[in-house]
């Protein structure tokens, strides 16, 4: 049960590390005018996050697919709340559809043995 914890808990810190890093430029002016503060700053954590977030998720799931679909799925819910609270874009049928599909996901990889 740790490990699901800490998988979770690092892949979604990553996914939003990297949320701020491609997208803070859009809505703050001071980071479009400085990508070395995203490549240096930001990235060397989220760097960190991803190796032990996907550490913990394959000794969980025995599975590089796995884990990898884990982590693409908490990466859609990370981009949809954070582009929904941050920038304003709201739910499209599409993009509901997909945050449906990233739950299912994650719910067969864990469940599914």
């Amino acid at each position: 049960m740790k490990n699901i914890l800490l998988a979770i808990l690092f892949l979604t810190l990553a996914q939003t590390g990297a949320w701020f890093q491609q997208f803070a430029q859009v809505k703050w002016v001071w980071f479009r005018d400085r990508p070395w503060f995203n490549a240096i700053v930001i990235g060397i954590p989220i760097s960190f996050l991803f190796i032990y977030g996907a550490k913990y998720a394959y000794e969980l799931m025995g599975s590089a697919w796995s884990a990898r679909l884990i982590q693409y799925a908490i990466g859609i819910v990370a981009m949809f709340t954070l582009s929904l609270l941050l920038l304003g874009e709201g739910l499209t049928p599409k993009n509901a559809i997909s945050l449906v599909l990233s739950f299912m996901i994650v719910l067969i990889q864990i469940l599914w043995k």
